[in-house]
């Protein structure tokens, strides 16, 4: 990634601005109130930078012929607390990560989320709240395409994952401590070659639950008495 900013937006403004390409707009304000309303307060991130890198550049490919402009980002944990992560075939080996899967023409993020979960996990989510929303802005040649990621926490899930979809195409599940975000976060923005970019992309996510996450332990602990864990973003 040859250029990245990351902004933490105060109130709605940018969200009131944000437009997609292909004709699709989104009523941000009305959406962040529906958000507040059922979840409490909700983060929103703004990330820019540049893209080079073949896998990226097969992403945005894809999105003009299909648009797909906002997806869904899965923190499901497990009954400890641990968080559920994924790696597949197509992926540079070693690699895992968060859960994530696209809206459908018309779909609600928590409707998406609902259904990804099932998809992707067999789980039947409940959701806890939703963390934050993330929009980005991929840039190429010129051209400039829009995307957001809705971050939702579910409430504990009981058991291991299985995939209802098989086209989901997971190989294998991993639960990781909340901390452990970061380090993977690290690992995604280590890659190179044709999976440089499409590393700093995923990677946001995980610093962005990690660092909320790392902060509700901060802040029991610190009530409690107990050491606290770092917050690292």
């Amino acid at each position: 990634m040859k250029s990245t900013t990351y902004s933490v937006l105060e109130g709605e403004k940018m969200l009131n601005q944000q437009t997609f390409s292909f004709g699709q707009t989104v009523n941000y304000k009305a959406l962040l109130k529906n958000f507040r309303q059922r979840y409490g307060s909700v983060c929103h991130y703004h990330v820019e930078f540049s893209v080079s890198t073949e896998v990226m550049l097969r992403i945005m490919n894809k999105m003009r012929q299909n648009p797909r402009v906002a997806e869904v980002a899965m923190v499901i944990p497990d009954e400890s607390g641990r968080i559920w992560l994924h790696t597949k075939a197509s992926y540079p080996r070693g690699v895992y990560r968060l859960m994530t899967g696209g809206l459908n023409p018309g779909e609600s993020p928590h409707m998406a989320l609902r259904r990804e979960v099932r998809e992707e996990t067999g789980f039947d989510a409940q959701i806890e709240r939703c963390l934050a929303v993330v929009t980005y802005n991929f840039v190429t040649d010129g051209e400039s395409f829009p995307f957001t990621s809705y971050v939702f926490l579910t409430r504990p899930a009981t058991g291991t994952p299985l995939p209802t979809d098989p086209n989901e195409a997971i190989t294998n599940f991993q639960a990781v401590p909340a901390n452990q975000l970061f380090a993977t976060a690290q690992r995604l923005r280590s890659l190179n070659g044709k999976f440089s970019d499409w590393g700093n992309f995923r990677a946001v996510v995980h610093e962005v639950v990690g660092n909320f996450l790392t902060s509700k332990s901060q802040s029991a602990n610190d009530k409690s008495g107990h050491q606290s864990l770092p917050s690292r973003f």
